[in-house]
This record gives C-alpha cells, sequence and structure tokens, in this order.
C-alpha cells in the first residue's frame, strides 16, 4: 500500500495528524506521540512508533530528535518494509499499545520500563536507554509524580558507572553532573512546565488532537 493512503488510515484509526510531511502524532499533555514513516534508500517506507517530548526549548528541536522509535515487525521479529506487509493496523494495535488514548500515566510508564528492560537494541546501548529514562523522568516531573521521578534516579545511578564514560561524555557531559542535575527536581519541573505550555501554543501543536493520561483509581489494580 502507498505510504500516504496508508497514513490517512493510521491517521483515522489512531486519531493522529500529521506534524511534518512523514510524522503523525496527537498530544498526550507532555508528549507528541504517533507513528512516523522512514524512507529507507532504494527501498520502501518502515513505519516506527514515536515519542518526542513537547519539553525542550523549540518545537523544531522537540521533533529533529525522537526519544523513542521502535520500528514495525513482522512475525520474526525483522523490520517490515511497508509495501511487502498487510494487517498494518492490526500490528500496530499489538505492537504499539502507547498509541492508544486510554493509558494511564502508570500504564505508560510501565510499558517504557518493558522496553528497556526486553527490546534487544537497548541492551547494548545505553544511550537508547537513557533516552526513555528522560521520557519517564519528563512526563513524572510534569505530572508531578515525585516517585517516579525518584525511581528514575535511581535506575540511572545503579547503572551510570557502567557506561562507557567518553561517549556518555560526548552525549551527556560529566557523569556526576548529570546525576546532580536530575535531583534538580524543582527547577526541572519548572523549566518542563514552560517549555511545555510555550510549544503547545505553536500552530502545528494547536491543530492536533489533544489527548490527556487516564486517572488511575485504587479500584483499576
Amino acid at each position: 500500500m502507498e505510504y500516504r493512503e496508508l497514513s490517512k488510515q493510521l491517521c483515522a484509526v489512531f486519531n493522529l495528524k500529521g506534524i511534518t510531511s512523514k510524522c503523525f502524532v496527537h498530544r498526550v499533555e507532555c508528549l507528541l506521540v504517533g507513528l512516523t514513516f522512514v524512507k529507507v534508500p532504494n527501498l520502501d517506507y518502515k513505519l516506527f512508533f514515536s515519542i518526542y517530548p513537547l519539553w525542550r526549548p523549540t518545537l523544531k528541536s522537540c521533533i529533529d530528535v525522537p526519544l523513542l522509535l521502535q520500528p514495525l515487525v513482522d512475525d520474526n521479529g525483522l523490520d517490515i518494509y511497508l509495501s511487502d506487509s498487510t494487517n498494518i493496523i492490526d500490528r500496530c494495535c499489538t505492537q504499539f499499545p502507547l498509541l492508544s488514548e486510554s493509558n494511564t500515566a502508570a500504564d505508560f510508564v510501565r510499558v517504557l520500563y518493558e522496553i528497556i528492560a526486553t527490546d534487544k537494541s537497548m541492551q547494548t546501548n545505553f544511550i537508547l536507554q537513557m533516552k526513555i529514562y528522560e521520557l519517564i523522568y519528563g512526563v513524572a516531573l510534569y505530572l508531578n509524580n515525585i516517585d517516579i521521578v525518584q525511581d528514575v534516579y535511581i535506575q540511572i545511578s545503579n547503572q551510570i558507572s557502567n557506561w562507557d564514560t567518553k561517549i556518555f561524555n560526548y552525549w551527556y557531559g560529566d557523569k556526576d553532573t548529570t546525576l546532580s542535575k536530575l535531583l534538580e527536581y524543582e527547577a526541572n519541573k519548572r523549566k518542563i512546565v514552560k517549555n511545555v505550555d510555550h510549544n503547545a501554543y505553536d500552530p502545528k501543536v494547536i491543530k492536533l488532537p489533544a489527548c490527556k493520561f487516564l486517572e488511575h483509581h485504587e479500584t483499576d489494580r
């Protein structure tokens, strides 16, 4: 199926709208969540589940670098080329539960931690892990869930000494400085809320479908 036709179907099913010509998302509070088409040179498109933060200083910086890109895969775990595959929408429903507009924040965080634990590409790449930790940390701060924020800090601090220092420094700077900055909860929350509020008024974001995390009730457990 041609990607433009497929994108229309995916937008209808998952309530998405284009923010670029290849990226279709809805807003979930402080995030943009959706699907991104990536053209492989001399081949067809692949489809990726994608999450972009809204807490970077500009919308461009938010959508230039996603915090999560997960490829749609076949029954053998191999990336799918769209022209060779059927049941794309069913596969998206099965593989990408966070595409749904009916997740609690707790569900969202649980699935992200599961990705870190089970995705083979994550096991050998702490930069990919750090992106998801940043995602969980940002959402938790935005929602003022300090328990989850503290848990992210503990997860990173328990592992950071095992991560290659040169590579870490290239991406994030000094390890000790990074850890100390993670503890600046109030300052980090103010910055996140300010940037999300700013980016939410961008014309491209205003037109997007929007939803909130569902409330988590004691009876849900």
